[in-house]
């Protein structure tokens, strides 16, 4: 049976809750990112045209920022958190910039891919940050606040993105990044102070290289028919060679040299194992909702962006109550029970997501992306600070980056995978559909032929959802190992339970 300490948590600091405001001003840059930007997509495809390159606005963000968070992990494990949080803050406000810049849709995908790489350094760390200035049992309330400011400027970013976009445009829902990342800086540098030995290690850039290729190509592969090839064409198939290929190398890379970009004994682990597999189903799930419900409310149920804001708030808005709920209920229970929950909940969430179509309103897809969120809070946080607390200082970098690659690889295949699938239901279809007043200007046969073919394309997007619910909630089932905080070091190579 799991065991709990009962004896009292020691009270902040007045040093922990500084940094604590710094590192939530740079989390909520990442929240404001992720709804700001997927609400102001159908504004920006109905200006800038390429619905076929809609999901590459997101799998360029996704494909830099997960290949680089290994790197940028065990940069942070050998030279500290503090310098590489900060190149990686200004990255992503740079990038940022860029974006609110550009004039067509590759600039934009390219100057996303600039913000990626910022936020392969910028998510991870901060956790990790936090996971150094609290002991077990404070990280297991801290991080469920942490995740609740994340949901509260993930409430303000979709209604804030809705009423930028239809006031004084589209490319400010980038450039506000500017101000909330300046604040964030000033804040670490001046109230951060770290002492740690300076442990210099080589960095596996070779197997940086293949794993960089082998995600590229795959992403290439399950996007095939975006970019006008079929998914069953050869060069797909040669594609998913290529990745497996490249892959499969970067594995046997990492079980030669010393100090490998992915320690695999920790992913050998059980406790991580399952959490890594439970992430990155979770990650598909999170980034599906965020990027291909917009669709749905404005290209679909001709709402507005603010409308289509709202709607994805609702998942926002159950994460951070969800995560703060998980992180007492650690201190009580552990970790198996709420992830099978929060799995559950994420399979109950993704089955209303495929009746959207046919129930064509708002409430009804709020409430979907509402339980979904409550579900991803329960997963997510739990798992987290479990993993955190089941390494060593100068390994908790590499496992906080191993949590958030996983989400984001996750979300990166997905996102993806989707937008292959909707690209080939939707064809040579009008993206102007997606833009209120462009939609104005369009026939009436051609509106509803466009809206019919976008509806079922996006249905079975969120029959792909729900099949990665349906897995990580089996995982959850079979692998998740029941571990308790005080706990995670002895665990974390304890077998699953039954």
């Amino acid at each position: 049976m799991t065991q709990v300490d009962d004896s009292p948590i020691p009270p902040l600091r007045r040093d922990q809750l500084v940094v604590t405001v710094g590192l939530m001003t740079a989390i909520s840059l990442a929240a404001l990112d992720l709804t700001v930007v997927g609400t102001a997509m159908p504004t920006i495809i109905g200006q800038l045209g390429g619905l076929a390159e809609y999901s590459w606005v997101f799998t360029a963000y996704l494909v830099t920022s997960t290949t680089t968070v290994p790197i940028f992990s065990r940069l942070a494990d050998a030279y500290g958190r503090k310098p590489v949080f900060l190149f990686g803050l200004g990255l992503f406000v740079v990038g940022s910039v860029l974006c609110g810049f550009s004039t067509s849709m590759p600039q934009l995908i390219a100057f996303r891919a600039v913000q990626g790489l910022g936020a392969g350094a910028l998510q991870p760390i901060s956790f990790t940050i936090a996971g150094d200035i609290f002991e077990s049992r404070q990280r297991a309330r801290m991080q469920g606040v942490f995740s609740a400011v994340w949901g509260v400027a993930a409430i303000v970013g979709p209604a804030l993105g809705g009423l930028i976009t239809t006031t004084v445009g589209w490319p400010w829902v980038f450039v506000i990044n500017l101000p909330v990342g300046i604040a964030a800086a000033g804040i670490i540098w001046f109230a951060f102070h770290e002492h740690f030995e300076r442990r210099p290690q080589r960095i596996d850039w070779l197997g940086a290289l293949l794993l960089t290729g082998g995600i590229v190509l795959l992403l290439l592969a399950v996007s095939g028919s975006s970019l006008g090839f079929g998914l069953a064409s050869p060069l797909t198939i040669g594609l998913l060679v290529g990745a497996g290929l490249l892959l499969a190398a970067f594995v046997a890379n990492s079980r030669r040299v010393p100090e490998p970009l992915i320690a695999l004994d920790l992913v050998r682990a059980p406790l991580v194992r399952a959490g890594l597999g439970i992430g990155a189903l979770a990650g598909i799930v999170m980034f599906g909702v965020t990027t291909y419900v917009p669709p749905m409310v404005q290209g679909v149920y001709g709402g507005t962006a603010v409308e289509a804001g709202a709607v994805v708030a609702a998942m926002s808005l159950g994460w951070p109550i969800a995560s703060v709920v998980a992180g007492r209920l650690l201190l009580r229970t552990g970790a198996r029970p709420i992830v099978l929950v929060g799995t559950g909940l994420l399979v109950g969430g993704g089955l209303l997501l495929t009746q959207l179509g046919r129930f064509e309103t708002l409430w009804f897809a709020t409430g979907a992306c509402a339980l979904i969120g409550i579900g991803m809070g329960l997963t997510s946080t739990t798992l987290l600070v479990v993993i955190q607390g089941a390494v060593t200082w100068d390994r908790r970098a590499t496992a906080t980056g191993l949590v958030q690659f996983s989400r984001t690889i996750g979300g990166a295949v997905g996102v993806g995978v989707m937008g292959g699938v909707l690209t080939a239901f939707v064809g040579s279809a009008s993206s102007a559909i997606l833009d209120p007043s462009a939609r104005a200007g369009l026939d009436a046969a051609t509106r509803d032929a466009t809206a019919a073919a976008l509806s079922s394309g996006l249905t079975v997007t969120y029959w792909l959802i729900l099949a990665a619910a349906a897995v990580a909630f089996a995982i959850a089932i079979r692998a998740m190992p029941d571990v308790a905080l005080g706990h995670e070091i002895e665990s974390v190579t304890a077998a699953p339970a039954a």
